[in-house]
């Protein structure tokens, strides 16, 4: 199983950081996936939406943020977000 090293950062401590199957996001134009080898994207998220997150171990995880942005790039992702 391919997997892409994920990083998720609030303004006060770090959410989630490994190796990560799948993240899925929801942007102002929509839902997006993201898994391995994803092209290089930069997007904002929607206000109040949630981030789910499959682990390289399986393991699925929900997290629910006021806003951020997400940086794809050379199979690595970067969420930047304010928790609610």
């Amino acid at each position: 199983m391919k997997t892409f090293k994920l990083t998720i950062v609030s303004d006060t401590k770090t959410l989630f950081s490994g190796q990560a199957v799948f993240c899925s996001i929801t942007t102002h134009s929509g839902s997006m996936g993201f898994e391995a080898n994803h092209e290089p994207f930069l997007c904002t998220l929607r206000e109040g939406s949630a981030i789910q997150v499959k682990d390289a171990s399986s393991k699925e995880t929900e997290i629910t943020v006021a806003n951020g942005m997400l940086s794809f790039k050379n199979n690595t992702c970067i969420v930047t977000v304010l928790t609610i």
